[in-house]
């Protein structure tokens, strides 16, 4: 059996093909009405296969001379079409004689049936489609043929001028964008010769890409030069220029070949964007990775590198490196205080007084905060002593920050190689050893490094791992002082006193730990866990029926100025159900130093919450009138270190005197703290003072024991 298959479309006509042809059917195949009848004329077929819109001669055409022809009008005639789809269409097509109308896309498992059903059933159109094909003439069945085709072509005339217009208008929207674009969009001939589209780079002087090559940037020119000349894709090359205000600009440029339908190359067409400010930024963002943002000196990492080569060079020669190691002095309370814009300023002008002392082949960094560290290569301990010398004499000259005059000195620390140590890393941490020493001997000095120092820092280490490890194991504890009415003994307070008791040293004295604690973010933790304990203490307390007095515990500085103290505070009184008024926080005048929104907000918040106010170690700070009026505090105590000296000072005794006036004038609780014999409970009592506290009247008393005190 064989099959005609007309068909313009050459996928469509390859379908069939192989479709029909899997099936056993002999196909012939065409593109045009004109060269399917040729061959039909000569080579008798079973079937015709005919799509309508075809060129030479459309499918009705084909269908119409197939069927006036007495020798070939029996070959069954199938339409298959995707553009004459209309009701009207298959009448007309049916009128033609023609077996079967069917519409594209359809599912070969749909069609073949058809296909075998006409051929072996010898299938015809049926009498109603012969009845109709009888009433028209040849004459008559032209004019139809030509009115559709005049339909249609005018409806195909109309949708091509529509595409037009879509083109017309898709041309202007895309110049309307190339000339809005910050993008240049160019082309080039096959010589390579750029012709701009839009958007040319001002000051763009290059007439080819070859000449564009010989500037490439992010690639060899010899690359994008074999680029172009193989004519391959590129994308993302980056070439320079100096544009029309004489300065280096960077283009980034991409280009695709194009080829006619010959496939002969005939040019480029590409876009390129100006990304010198993106070159800028990245160049920025790389400098930044190895220097500091606000001073431009080298920064950790740089540092590190430096260090490492100085000392490997030092190894080769035999020669020296120092290491100094700069902190300023009260950096914190001028940053608090004056703001931070005060404070990066304050760093810019140090940094300028220790450039201006240095060599040129010192290296000066800074680590981060006010922390500057210097390498000195090929220099002797003496020619760093002679250095460091005339940079803390710079910084005895006060700075001027915001019409203020600010004094801020500087601790140096001093370590070198190879005298002190061999390894990089070693030497920065002696050489900060010994600037934390040079701030323990009074600060505005220096220190060089000394094994005794690396002897000191390991005590330190252990002595803070063996807090965090007392915090964990419970190994600290609370015992409470009495705080007594001077004229008959009766118990009128109690002071939580913190204890640490180590299972292989015993009891170690918080003189011991503390201070080491108040370096760290320990204290706070200490801070939380007394004041949670003397909770729990207090509850347990009413709970077994007793009368309370207040309970003073004392805040350390940095807890004052914790974010989480007023948690901590609202919290604790909540969970073991204790009035706030039971509890008198103690807070030293140094503590008050920083006065700074988050210490403002702390002290807010623990008096509007009721809670007591106790300033410890009175008249050891500085300005007491302005913060007695400032917080309204509740209490003074007056600093051990005047009772000490009232036996043997007549000074001292005056300052008692005149601490408890004061206190009576503005109507404040005064406690003496620390009375050790009868003669300091005589002159306090004469004084006035009224509350009184110290060996002399107890020594520090575990939970059991001062509810023997509630008892009395």
């Amino acid at each position: 059996m064989k099959i005609l298959v007309a068909e313009d479309d050459e996928n469509s006509r390859h379908l069939l093909e192989v479709v029909l042809t899997s099936k056993g059917y002999e196909v012939a195949s065409f593109e045009n009405g004109l060269k399917a009848l040729a061959y039909i004329k000569t080579n008798p077929v079973d079937l015709i296969i005919s799509d309508i819109l075809m060129p030479e001669m459309d499918g009705y055409g084909l269908c119409r001379e197939v069927k006036q022809n007495e020798y070939l009008q029996k070959i069954p005639f199938i339409f298959y079409t995707a553009t004459y789809t209309s009701a009207q269409d298959e009448r007309f097509a049916m009128s033609l004689g023609a077996t079967k109308f069917l519409v594209k896309p359809m599912m070969m498992e749909d069609l073949l049936p058809i296909i075998d059903k006409i051929i072996n059933a010898g299938f015809q159109a049926s009498p109603k489609e012969s009845n109709a094909k009888s009433h028209f003439g040849p004459l008559r069945l032209d004019k139809q043929h030509a009115e559709i085709m005049r339909i249609k072509l005018d409806k195909k005339l109309i949708e091509l001028n529509e595409e037009k217009q879509k083109l017309i208008i898709s041309e202007a929207r895309f110049r309307d964008f190339a000339e809005a674009s910050a993008d240049w969009f160019w082309e080039s001939d096959a010589q390579l010769k750029i012709q701009a589209l839009a958007g040319s780079p001002a000051g763009l002087g290059f007439y080819s890409l070859v000449d564009l090559a010989q500037t490439c940037h992010s690639h060899s020119p010899s690359e994008m030069l074999e680029t172009l000349k193989s004519h391959k894709h590129f994308s993302d090359y980056v070439v320079h220029f100096i544009d029309e205000s004489g300065k280096l600009a960077y283009l980034r440029v991409s280009g695709k070949p194009i080829f006619d339908a010959d496939k002969h190359f005939i040019g480029y067409r590409g876009v390129g964007r100006d990304v010198s400010e993106m070159i800028a930024l990245n160049r920025r963002v790389e400098f930044l990775a190895s220097h500091d943002e606000l001073t431009g000196l080298p920064n950790r990492n740089l540092f590190k590198e430096r260090l490492n080569h100085a000392v490997a060079k030092a190894s080769r020669t035999n020669s020296q490196v120092l290491l100094l190691f700069f902190d300023l002095d009260h950096f914190k309370l001028v940053n608090d205080t004056l703001g931070h814009e005060a404070g990066d300023v304050l760093l810019m002008m140090a940094t300028k007084r220790i450039s201006d002392c240095i060599r040129a082949s010192d290296t000066l960094c800074r680590l981060g905060g006010d922390e500057f560290v210097m390498i000195m290569e090929e220099a002797s301990p003496q020619d760093g002593h002679r250095l460091v010398r005339d940079i803390i004499a710079k910084f005895t000259t006060p700075f001027d920050l915001h019409q203020q005059r600010v004094y801020s000195t500087i601790s140096v620390g001093v370590s070198v190689y190879p005298d002190d140590t061999v390894d990089p890393q070693s030497l920065l941490v002696f050489a900060d050893l010994a600037m934390y020493r040079a701030k323990q001997n009074g600060r505005n000095c220096f220190e060089f490094y000394t094994t005794n120092l690396n002897f000191i820092a390991h005590q330190w280490l252990d002595m803070e791992n063996g807090i965090r490890h007392a915090l964990k194991e419970n190994q600290l504890f609370l015992e409470y002082q009495p705080q007594v009415e001077n004229t008959n003994q009766s118990l009128v307070g109690i002071e939580a006193l913190l204890r640490w008791q180590h299972p292989e040293r015993g009891l170690i004295s918080p003189l011991e730990f503390i201070k080491i604690a108040e370096q760290s973010s320990l204290i706070n933790q200490i801070g939380d866990w007394v004041l949670e304990a003397v909770c729990q203490q207090i509850r347990a307390w009413l709970d077994q029926g007793y009368q309370v007095p207040r309970v003073s515990t004392n805040i350390s500085a940095r807890h004052l100025r914790s974010d989480r103290l007023i948690h901590t505070l609202k919290a604790l009184p909540a969970k073991y159900q204790i009035p706030t008024n039971m509890l008198c926080i103690e807070i030293t005048e140094h503590a008050l130093l920083d006065d700074i929104d988050i210490v403002k907000k702390n002290m807010r918040f623990i008096k509007e919450a009721g809670f007591n106010i106790s300033l410890d170690d009175f008249g050891m700070g500085h300005s007491s009138l302005i913060y007695l009026k400032r917080w309204s505090v509740d209490e003074v105590k007056i600093d051990r270190t005047f009772i000490d000296g009232l036996q043997n000072s007549e000074e001292d005794r005056v300052i008692v005197k005149a601490i408890v006036a004061l206190a009576d004038a503005l109507s404040l609780d005064i406690v003496a703290e620390g009375i050790e014999n009868q003669f300091q409970a005589d002159i306090v009592k004469a004084s006035g003072c009224k509350v009184v506290q110290g060996f002399f009247y107890s020594i520090p008393l575990s939970a059991t024991e001062i509810a023997t005190w509630f008892k009395k």
